[in-house]
């Protein structure tokens, strides 16, 4: 499995935080090169320049500091200790928002202006997106990709719902049939499919009808989860039969040759 963009980096506001680094994939200690606002404005967020003080740039001013976006997007460039290479992570920032159609609910979280750290997401150096094995339909793969992309882009909605019509197109590829989704899902079983993947191959359909439907919102790890099923039930349907045949030509192959020698 490929790696992924998502990464936790503890007190990342602090002069030293620490986690994995990107480069030499040791559990070190960084030192905070600099940090400021990339989106909704370029904004410098700076260290205080004694120890303790607070972090957040607050200017010396008597003039009050403007309240910051509720929607937005910090840079922290960092340096390994260890290997002293640096690695660019985007800190998301946002509301906690109500779960559903709470229109009222949604417009009061964003008017309150109260902000945290929704997601880490590391820019550099960058990350190639989870994949699929080349054995699986070009289509499967493609929406797949897709959803890989919102995932790491922190669209998880967009992720889960892609994840779901790769399932879909899967269905098709071994012309399950059925009234719908599901009923499609459940006659893979029909088709050869194991149980148990069918079930995980359920698991990507539900998780994209709670987002789409529901308006339910999941973590990065639950729509990743989602995602390493998709690739498991891919190696299982397209790759291990592949890896048979060969083994199987090998074989006959071998005897064959024995045959002609014989």
């Amino acid at each position: 499995m490929s790696e992924r963009s998502h990464v936790t980096i503890e007190a990342i506001d602090t002069r030293t935080p620490t986690g994995q680094c990107p480069n030499c994939k040791l559990n070190v200690a960084f030192d905070h090169v600099s940090r400021r606002d990339v989106w909704p404005a370029l904004k410098d967020r700076p260290f205080a320049a004694r120890s303790g003080a607070d972090l957040s740039g607050a200017s010396t001013s008597a003039e009050p500091r403007p309240k910051d976006d509720v929607f937005r997007v910090v840079q922290h460039i960092l340096s390994c200790q260890n290997c002293r290479k640096t690695a660019v992570v985007h800190q998301h920032w946002g509301p906690d928002l109500p779960k559903g159609d709470d229109l009222d609910g949604f417009v009061e979280a964003v008017k309150e202006r109260a902000s945290k750290p929704r997601l880490l997401v590391l820019v550099h150096p960058r990350r190639s997106a989870q994949t699929l094995d080349e054995a699986a339909p070009q289509e499967v793969r493609d929406l797949f990709s897709e959803g890989t992309r919102c995932q790491e882009a922190g669209a998880l909605r967009a992720a889960a719902a892609m994840y779901r019509a790769a399932v879909e197109e899967l269905c098709k590829d071994r012309s399950a049939t059925g009234r719908n989704l599901k009923d499609k899902i459940a006659d893979l079983t029909n088709r050869g499919v194991p149980a148990d993947v069918v079930r995980d191959l359920d698991e990507a359909r539900t998780l994209g009808n709670w987002s789409l439907h529901d308006g339910l919102a999941f973590s990065y790890a639950e729509v990743d989860d989602v995602a390493s099923l998709i690739q498991e039930a891919v190696f299982v349907v397209y790759v291990q039969p592949e890896q048979r045949a060969a083994l199987r030509a090998a074989r006959q192959q071998r005897r064959d040759q024995a045959r002609a020698g014989a």
